[in-house]
């Protein structure tokens, strides 16, 4: 397993931009046109709009970290800064990603536990996430970890527009 989880300042910008970027192509960029990943990438993903995102209050990046090697990412957001209001009791998981070397070890599964602990840090009630309605395996991988489906929302990648499953998890009270 990975050895550390580091939470990210602006200082971190240009590494976030790198396994952001390259994160997000190796998930996507065969489903999507260029000119549609390309827009994405370079405005949604975008070092000014990264330093924005870092400078969020309620809005939390994480590096997940094995050997002092970026394995995976993880944004969490909460209150105000959710991408759609489910209100004070949510943690949202905005997003979670795992580098292609690093995929199918067990990593995502640990990021996600890390996302449960800081709901739970947080007081929250629920953890809730949107995934793409074609990612089946994300969507049996966040089923396995006790997530159900409860709704859906728009995602807009360049010219396209695409749906997203909203899923959560309810959090049981801790004695």
């Amino acid at each position: 397993m990975a050895d550390s989880v580091v939470q990210l300042t602006t200082a971190d910008v240009a590494k976030l931009q790198m396994v952001s970027q390259e994160t997000f192509k190796d998930t996507f960029g065969a489903y999507n046109t260029d000119d549609d990943m390309d827009w994405y990438l370079n405005n949604q993903l975008s070092i000014q709009r990264l330093e924005e995102q870092l400078q969020t209050e309620n809005s939390f990046f994480y590096f997940l970290e094995k050997n002092h090697q970026v394995v995976g990412y993880l944004k969490l957001n909460i209150n105000d800064a959710q991408s759609e209001d489910q209100g004070k009791d949510a943690l949202e998981v905005e997003r979670i990603y795992v580098r292609p070397d690093y995929k199918r070890l067990g990593y995502g599964r640990q990021l996600m536990d890390y996302a449960v602990t800081r709901a739970y840090q947080l007081d929250k009630k629920f953890v809730w996430l949107g995934v793409w309605e074609y990612n089946h395996a994300a969507q049996k991988f966040y089923a396995a970890l006790g997530f159900s489906e409860f709704g859906d929302h728009l995602f807009t990648l360049g010219g396209a527009r695409q749906r997203d499953v909203l899923m959560k998890k309810e959090l049981r009270a801790r004695v």
